[in-house]
């Protein structure tokens, strides 16, 4: 969780039980004749005041936590193609497992593919990212042809991913697993991997 949004809920709880515990000592004390009226409804106004200010926090934290978990990206590797006659040399530095790869594939398009986990929405909302795997580079054609289409694995998506895949869906706190990928054409630029609640996105700083 984001730790202002941490500690504006803490601070929003901190004040919901000061609020409830000065009126529920003001009214014990009202009960017992050890408060007089007038400032048993004073108290009752702070309690009021304390309890709207511990709301708007405890609101706030809420906002700011489902903020941050649909807006955060993580970057994963950056990926350098380029074209040499007519076979695409491909450059990918993997962050999660500090990996180079060098590899060349053929079509018109590169495309890096994968598999995502998404947990429940309350998983989600407690701070659980989703959970994926690099598994592949595809070349593609932008007009389908009878040419070979090459690939070179990254990574297998082994016995567990296959299984999340085909079963997630009955896997309880799992919001849903699927096969996602990006795809571009191959130039002078340098792209950057990133992953989101969604899938892979690219992008040149």
């Amino acid at each position: 969780m984001d730790r202002f949004a941490l500690l504006t809920g803490a601070v929003g709880l901190f004040l919901l039980f000061i609020a409830v515990s000065l009126f529920i000592y003001a009214l014990i004390q009202t009960v017992r004749r050890k408060m007089k009226i007038k400032i048993f409804l004073a108290s009752v106004v702070v309690s009021i005041i304390l309890f709207a200010f511990s709301l708007s926090s405890i609101y706030l934290s809420l906002f700011l936590q489902t903020f941050s978990r649909y807006t955060h990206e993580e970057k994963i590797g950056k990926i350098y193609a380029e074209r040499i006659d007519k076979r695409m040399k491909i450059y990918f530095y993997n962050e999660k497992n500090k990996k180079e790869y060098h590899f060349n594939l053929s079509g018109d398009q590169w495309m890096i593919e994968g598999c995502l986990l998404r947990w429940s929405l309350w998983l989600r909302w407690l701070g659980a990212g989703s959970y994926y795997r690099i598994t592949r580079f595809r070349g593609r054609w932008e007009i389908p042809k009878e040419n070979i289409t090459t690939e070179y694995v990254i990574q297998p998506e082994g016995r567990v991913w296959r299984f999340l895949l085909k079963y997630g869906k009955y896997i309880p706190l799992v919001d849903a697993a699927y096969g996602i990928g990006v795809f571009q054409y191959p130039s002078k630029d340098t792209f950057y991997l990133y992953i989101n609640e969604t899938g892979f996105i690219l992008r040149i700083h």
